[in-house]
């Protein structure tokens, strides 16, 4: 609530000529469209959906109550009398992800701007489960055997908001944004390995249960949806000829649909962004 009672008074500020009569006249009124390249680093909050807990939707448990799938885990890990996990990540990460994007501005004058993008991102989370093998007597050292655990999520994030330019040259400006987030968020991957197998943890069966060979029925699972927040950006603006060069940072803050972890939590990036000069022409 706070970033909201922050955010919503900038934006008025950055938006207040377009209320208005903007007293800036020039040939620049029209839209512009553009390309987005960059990296960005989403909160690692919701990486932990993937991490197997039995308090997720998604649970290593169900794996391991499987009788099926235990055997098959016992056999890998040359067991001799039981296995079991013994632990689990409760801090897992997102890698740095790429983020091509499309944008799109409608600008009134050299200063303001009312502006669309629409970036996308494949992210990844990995860290590691632990397996122990055989119990031992307290005395000896328990055989401990670690392997992946991981998630993959496709993400879009679609951010509507203003700009506003800083001219500093006739073709140098920097600028700031602020808007607000839209966000979907897909699902596709959450598993573990052990040695070249890897175990899904999406319980695609639903009441039913795997059976090698058998004929229990599956199904297709969606998990994601959407989320909403606010983004901020800023960066500096360089014009050659038709072609516009814009480097630049962004903030988001903001919620994705993920059962459990809704919390808002901030993620950033850099990118950089060309834009085309008068793509429909000028009004």
């Amino acid at each position: 609530m706070i970033r909201k009672r922050f955010l919503l008074p900038l934006l008025f500020v950055l938006a207040l000529p377009l209320l208005t009569e903007a007293q800036i006249e020039d040939d620049s009124r029209g839209w512009q469209f553009g390309l987005n390249f960059g990296f960005y680093k989403p909160a690692g909050y919701s990486a932990n959906y993937y991490n197997g807990s039995s308090g997720n939707m998604n649970n290593v448990k169900w794996v391991m109550s499987n009788f099926y799938w235990y055997q098959e885990i016992y056999t890998k890990l040359i067991a001799y009398d039981t296995v079991f996990v013994s632990g689990l990540p409760s801090n897992m990460h997102y890698k740095i992800a790429m983020m091509p994007g499309l944008y799109g501005q409608y600008t009134f004058n050299d200063i303001y701007s009312l502006l669309i993008q629409f970036n996308f991102m494949k992210l990844k989370a990995q860290d590691a489960i632990t397996f122990e093998v055989d119990p031992k007597p307290y005395s000896t050292l328990p055989d401990l055997r670690m392997y992946v655990i991981r998630g993959e999520e496709d993400r879009v994030y679609i951010d509507l908001g203003v700009k506003r330019n800083f001219p500093l040259s006739r073709k140098t400006s920097v600028f700031a944004m602020a808007g607000f987030n839209l966000n979907n968020t897909k699902v596709k991957k959450s598993s573990f390995f052990v040695e070249d197998k890897e175990y899904s943890i999406i319980n695609i069966y639903g009441s039913g249960t795997y059976i090698p060979g058998g004929n229990t029925q599956s199904y297709q699972v969606y998990q994601g949806g959407i989320g909403f927040g606010l983004f901020l950006s800023g960066g500096a603006t360089f014009q050659f000829g038709e072609v516009v060069f814009e480097p630049g940072i962004n903030a988001h803050w903001l919620n994705v649909d993920l059962d459990g972890y809704k919390k808002f939590k901030p993620g950033g990036g850099v990118y950089i962004r060309f834009l085309f000069n008068n793509a429909f022409g000028a009004e």
